[in-house]
């Protein structure tokens, strides 16, 4: 598989000294672990007290596991943390073949639960890791006790053509002030993102190319239906990519075990934008009884 860097000297060098620089802004200790599968080498950043609950973080398109800064240490006081950079897109993670449908992802994860020696594990994921999530639910289902799911990708509803056009010129053209354009774009009005993420994003798609094969894709009812884990789906009010209320309906007309939130003066970067509110709210979730499906 062709590297992710795109065709220029010091490419790889740039974006891994950006990442680095989101790296040392977190304030707990993190472990940086590879793990072997049959795609590549996974890249793990672990967090949080060894004999803790785990949950396994995906992060959204472009950002990597350092996007996990603002929420980390509060979710790894509780939790033993495993932020996984998903391989193919703009990480550490070094693919040696790309995965290319649902059941390959679930098959990647259940390698990774494997090299973790993890039996079960709570699962979040904002945007691309939301629909990630939702994939293994359906996939994977044996390996998760709750989930989190943020803005999930496409989903619960098709993705605008707004949406789709401005993400595809900034990867085409990923000029700073595109890439800046696209961040403010996606986050609610007056919202504001850790700089130094901001920079990594903008260093990422510069120096290098997503490789996924397998896109976000609007999800038919019966794979809704076939999710069993306890669910909380949490959508931003101002959320472009779709109509955050529709999203919401579907998934509570569908998913058997599903508890809703939508997050006022909220965007698509619900974790980024407000995290000590999302934190909160996953914290709640994961450590207590889940009531019968509705709004929160």
């Amino acid at each position: 598989m062709k590297t992710i860097y795109r065709n220029k000297n010091g490419a790889k060098e740039t974006f891994i000294q950006a990442y680095d620089r989101t790296l040392q802004e977190w304030d707990v200790p993190v472990e940086s672990a590879y793990f072997d599968t049959s795609f590549g080498e996974t890249h793990v950043l672990i967090s949080g007290p060894e004999d803790a609950e785990p949950l396994i973080l995906f992060h959204g398109f472009g950002f990597s596991s350092t996007m996990w800064i603002e929420n980390i240490r509060p979710l790894s006081k509780r939790y033993r943390t495993y932020a996984v950079d998903f391989i193919g897109d703009i990480n550490k993670s070094e693919a040696i073949r790309q995965i290319k449908n649902k059941e390959e992802c679930a098959s990647w994860f259940r390698e990774i639960l494997n090299g973790l020696n993890i039996q079960k594990a709570h699962v979040a994921g904002l945007s691309y890791g939301g629909f990630i999530a939702l994939v293994l639910a359906i996939y994977a289902p044996q390996f998760i006790n709750k989930m989190v799911v943020m803005s999930p990708a496409a989903s619960f509803q098709p993705q605008s053509k707004k949406f789709f056009i401005k993400c595809l010129l900034a990867g085409v053209f990923p000029t700073t002030k595109r890439l800046n354009g696209l961040m403010n774009y996606m986050i609610g009005k007056g919202n504001q993102v850790n700089e130094t993420l901001r920079n990594q994003f903008i260093a990422g798609m510069q120096n290098a190319l997503l490789k996924n094969k397998l896109f976000p894709s609007y999800m038919e009812d019966d794979e809704l239906k076939a999710i069993q884990c306890p669910t909380l789906l949490l959508i931003g009010d101002q959320d472009i990519q779709y109509d955050p209320r529709k999203a919401i309906a579907r998934a509570n007309h569908l998913v058997p075990h599903i508890q809703t939130k939508l997050v006022a003066d909220t965007g698509h970067g619900l974790a980024m934008e407000r995290p000590t509110t999302i934190n909160s709210l996953m914290i709640s979730f994961f450590s207590t009884s889940v009531n019968q499906s509705g709004e929160l």
